[in-house]
C-alpha cells in the first residue's frame, strides 16, 4: 500500500521536459490549424493518458476535453490543484474490466480524482482487457 501512496504521487523525473515540449508542440498546432485551446482535445491510451491529462492540466486554458483510455493516476496533489483551475474540464475514460497492465480497480481512483476536483467524466467501461475495447464502445 505505501508503495502504491508512493506512485500516485511521484512525478517521474522526464515529465516536466515532456510538459514543455508537448506546450510547445501544441501552440505550434493551434497556429497553424488557426483553431483556440477551446477546440483541442487530447487523447492517450496507457500511459498516454497520463500524459494527455497531466498536459491538458498544465496549460493555461481549458481544453475541449481529454480521452483516457486505460489510464492511471500520477501527480496526485498538483492534479487536484490544476483540475480546481480547469473546473468543467470534459474527460472521456474509458478501462477494460479485464486489464491486467493497469487493474480496473485503479480506473475508479482516476475517476474520483477527476470528478472530486471539478472534471466532468463519463466512464466507459468495457470487457476487454489493456485495449482501447471492442468496436462497439467507440461507435
Amino acid at each position: 500500500e505505501a508503495e502504491k501512496a508512493r506512485v500516485v504521487r511521484a512525478t517521474p523525473p522526464d515529465v516536466p521536459a515532456m510538459r514543455r515540449r508537448l506546450r510547445v508542440f501544441l501552440s505550434e498546432i493551434r497556429r497553424r490549424a488557426n483553431v483556440s485551446s477551446k477546440q483541442l482535445c487530447l487523447a492517450g491510451f496507457s500511459q498516454g493518458a497520463m500524459v494527455a491529462i497531466d498536459v491538458a492540466l498544465d496549460l493555461e486554458e481549458t481544453i475541449a476535453g481529454v480521452v483516457a483510455l486505460s489510464g492511471f493516476v500520477m501527480a496526485v496533489e498538483t492534479w487536484a490543484a490544476r483540475l480546481r483551475k480547469h473546473a468543467g474540464l470534459r474527460v472521456l475514460q474509458l478501462h477494460g474490466l479485464q486489464d491486467r497492465t493497469i487493474p480496473f480497480y485503479t480506473a475508479a481512483w482516476l475517476r474520483e480524482l477527476l470528478t472530486t476536483n471539478g472534471a466532468r467524466v463519463v466512464f466507459l467501461p468495457h470487457s476487454g482487457g489493456h485495449e482501447f475495447g471492442p468496436p462497439h464502445v467507440l461507435a
